[in-house]
């Protein structure tokens, strides 16, 4: 458990300096205080101290994605699917005790520079590529954290048969 906190803690620190960098704007000014305060929470699953279901955290997160790229409802799914398909590998990655910190990292680093470029390539145009970036570094950590415990593709995966 020691080992998965790490890990956390060091995905939460790269995706951190991610964010700032990403996200910062051209020039020195200084972002907006209490908007990107309530998405954060709002990413991370939280609201007055109360976390939500796995479930509308992916919603939530497919909804603002929808909103800001116009995505059209087969752009919608498509994201969906590549996210859902990506699920138990990050899920096994995650969980893998023989990975350091350092090999996690780079192997959910790996398979989210893969999964982002099919979604960049699915947007048509430099504007809605950049936005889906930012919305997705703010996501990031939630959306980790989520399918290492199972996340939405546990949520959307067929009941196991019953055992006769």
């Amino acid at each position: 458990m020691t080992f998965f906190r790490s890990l956390l803690a060091c995905l939460a620190l790269s995706t951190a300096t991610t964010v700032a960098f990403a996200a910062a704007p051209a020039t020195n000014s200084a972002p907006p205080a209490s908007a990107p305060a309530k998405k954060e929470a709002t990413a991370r699953g939280k609201t007055a101290g109360q976390p939500a279901a796995p479930a509308s955290l992916f919603d939530s997160y497919i909804k603002d994605l929808t909103t800001a790229l116009n995505l059209t409802d087969a752009e919608k799914q498509e994201i969906k699917t590549y996210y859902l398909d990506d699920g138990p590998e990050l899920k096994n990655i995650l969980n893998d005790e023989t990975l350091s910190p350092l090999q996690q990292a780079r192997e959910v680093s790996d398979l989210r520079s893969a999964r982002n470029a099919r979604i960049e390539t699915l947007l048509d145009d430099w504007r809605r590529q950049h936005e889906f970036l930012k919305i997705e570094a703010r996501y990031r950590v939630a959306l980790t954290e989520l399918a290492a415990s199972g996340g939405p593709a546990a949520a959307t995966s067929p009941a196991a048969p019953a055992a006769k």
